[in-house]
């Protein structure tokens, strides 16, 4: 059930888990001396809520997310205000997943988010904070409390087969990255003549680039920088090629500059 974060006597206002709260030794000796299999019990069954170990993890179902994104999300729906007040108590870790239009079930990849910040409001709603960083592809779902958890696998690209495929995708990252710059230099350039919104979106960008001796996450980075439509993202989600995917973040900057968008 949903649990707002009241005092329940004086209905004062708590910012805290209560695995954060003071326990008390005396009840909790009596507790477990007169109750100790319900007591096992019930510790094995919060465990579980709250850690629920590498290869599972609640899933926000929303949008397409792709690694290395900043983003911020108003939780207000009280089955993901429980599911938040869980995973500020474990990793502080949750999937976020689309749903595909044409089934109506969440689709299968999606893409592990760190909640960095987390303000919570006193009506029990949450702002947060999130970073994303890799992806994962759900091997079965099923629902807990309203929300949906997963089991997962991590999914990583195919690594280059020859010392010549190495090394043309590191020409090929570093030449990117060259680009990237340079046309982030240009846009923001642009964005200060009156587009702080944008510019802003550009400085949060730049923040997150990675070293183009990570051809990976080099790729998705560079997929960050044009806003692309939820069915290109789950493409760019799905590949396991990182050169397809740097040279479809090059064609995506190129096609910005130009001023027009992909179809």
């Amino acid at each position: 059930m949903d649990r707002g974060n009241k005092c329940p006597l004086c209905r004062t206002v708590i910012f805290m888990t209560p695995r954060t709260c003071a326990v008390s030794v005396t009840l909790n000796n009596i507790i477990q001396k007169n109750f100790p299999e319900e007591y096992a019990e019930r510790k094995s069954e919060q465990d579980t809520l709250v850690h629920l170990g590498n290869e599972s993890m609640p899933l926000f179902v929303m949008d397409v997310i792709i690694p290395s994104q900043k983003l911020s999300l108003h939780i207000f729906e009280p089955r993901y205000r429980l599911m938040v007040r869980r995973i500020m108590e474990g990793n502080h870790r949750m999937g976020m997943v689309a749903l595909d239009s044409a089934t109506g079930s969440p689709v299968d990849v999606a893409c592990e988010v760190e909640i960095t910040e987390c303000d919570p409001l006193p009506d029990g709603r949450f702002v947060l904070e999130l970073e994303s960083h890799r992806r994962c592809r759900i091997v079965k779902a099923w629902d807990q409390d309203g929300y949906r958890v997963a089991e997962v696998e991590w999914v990583t690209d195919i690594p280059p087969q020859s010392d010549q495929e190495k090394t043309d995708l590191q020409e090929l990252t570093s030449s990117a990255a060259t680009f990237a710059r340079s046309w982030l230099d240009r846009a923001k350039e642009a964005a200060r003549q009156g587009d702080r919104r944008r510019l802003e979106i550009l400085l949060n960008v730049e923040s997150m680039i990675p070293t183009p001796q990570d051809p990976e996450r080099f790729s998705f980075w560079l997929a960050t920088l044009t806003d692309r439509r939820p069915s290109e993202r789950l493409e760019l989600l799905r590949l396991q090629d990182t050169g397809e995917r740097i040279r479809r973040g090059l064609i995506y900057l190129r096609s910005v500059e130009r001023g027009c968008r992909m179809q």
